[in-house]
């Protein structure tokens, strides 16, 4: 045998001896705090998932949301007649819609001081006077 085979064989011997020292030192894990880490960890894992739906969730509503904002307006009920007026119910901006004409107050004598500027005063009611009836459909109002 070669001073190689020698030191092989002394090695592996002392290799065995610390591994069964060390095996016999060993004691495992009480079975409680395995079961309670394997709970921590489907805890955190129901968690994430918990996470990930919410998110895909808040997302889905977010580009649906987008998405019906920026769907064209919807037509009208019924064409409206341009016989009658010339800017058609409803349409346009704000400021091109014909204005409700409103009666003047009535002037008063009474000794009571005006309202001061900005402050609400109460609506009177506005005259309405529908167009000729020829043969044209007039939209109704829809209850709220």
């Amino acid at each position: 045998m070669s001073d190689f085979d020698r030191d092989e064989e002394s090695l592996a011997r002392a290799l065995k001896r610390a591994a069964d020292a060390g095996g016999r030192g060993i004691v495992p894990e009480p079975a409680e705090r395995v079961a309670a880490r394997g709970l921590r960890r489907r805890r955190r894992t129901t968690a994430a998932l918990a996470a990930c739906a919410v998110c895909l969730l808040a997302g889905s509503g977010a580009a649906l949301g987008l998405r019906l904002q920026q769907s064209p307006p919807a037509l009208p009920a019924s064409t409206p007649d341009t016989r009658t007026s010339s800017v058609p119910q409803g349409s346009g901006t704000p400021s091109e819609r014909p204005s409700p004409s409103y009666p003047a107050p009535p002037p008063t004598a009474s000794a009571t001081p005006s309202p001061p500027f900005g402050s609400p005063s109460p609506p009177s009611s506005p005259s309405f006077s529908p167009p000729e009836a020829s043969g044209s459909v007039t939209p109704t109002a829809r209850p709220h």
